[in-house]
């Protein structure tokens, strides 16, 4: 397949931000947007695009037919072979169609009292993003935040990784906890850090011994980062 295709670039892209890339096909955009900056950019543009939008959303359970209507679209009928470049489109039109019927909820749902999430898509230094974490007034007031695992390297042996909120250039990170290799996680974190929430400006994450930080500090530079920003809706 030649990955030097504007259009193509674009689908990836697409369905790399929805979610609908998985598996080896993920890992394997992964490693291009390493040697394709026009992809790696395209990448970044569809996060600016969906992101917000998707966070905003509630979560819906679609009707029974909408699935059967999503299976008709992205399985080929008997008899009949489909391109490649169909196969992507199909899944990308798929996930585009999710988040717009979610998106048509929020519009013609009753008004809900203004809420905002923050959220930080940390990356690494080729700005490829590994984690995405996210929390709202409630779980701060909890002392909870989310933390989702988009790709990340094998974690070394014998080591642990640590979130950190950053809350000014001269203020000590704070810790948040330990972050595994689950794919979805709640991270419990300490009254410091919950207080320290609301003026958080940045959040990283480092390569610690395992069980974490035994100075209260990180080890070293961060081996993702990423600003915090406010979503309202």
């Amino acid at each position: 397949m030649r990955y030097d295709s504007e259009e193509l670039h674009d689908l990836l892209a697409a369905e790399y931000v929805l979610g609908s890339l998985r598996g080896a096909a993920r890992r394997r955009l992964v490693t291009l947007m390493r040697h394709h900056p026009n992809l790696r950019r395209r990448v970044e543009d569809w996060e600016q695009r969906m992101l917000p939008l998707i966070i905003r959303a509630p979560r819906i359970k679609a009707p029974e037919r909408v699935w059967h209507k999503i299976q008709a679209r992205i399985s080929p009928p008997a008899g009949r072979a489909w391109s490649r470049r169909t196969w992507w489109m199909g899944f990308a039109s798929a996930g585009l169609s999710f988040v717009l019927a979610a998106l048509l909820y929020v519009g013609v749902a009753p008004p809900r009292q203004p809420s905002f999430t923050t959220i930080a898509l940390l990356s690494d230094q080729r700005a490829l993003p590994g984690i995405l974490v996210s929390w709202t007034p409630k779980q701060a007031a909890n002392r909870h935040l989310n933390v989702r695992i988009l790709a990340h390297p094998q974690m070394p042996p014998g080591t642990s990784w640590q979130a950190w909120i950053v809350t000014g250039r001269d203020a000590a990170p704070i810790s948040l906890g330990l972050v595994s290799a689950d794919e979805n996680q709640v991270l419990n974190m300490s009254a410091a850090a919950a207080d320290a929430l609301p003026d958080a400006v940045a959040v990283g994450v480092s390569v610690e011994p395992k069980g974490g930080t035994v100075t209260g500090r990180p080890s070293g530079p961060f081996l993702l980062q990423g600003s915090a920003l406010r979503v309202d809706g």
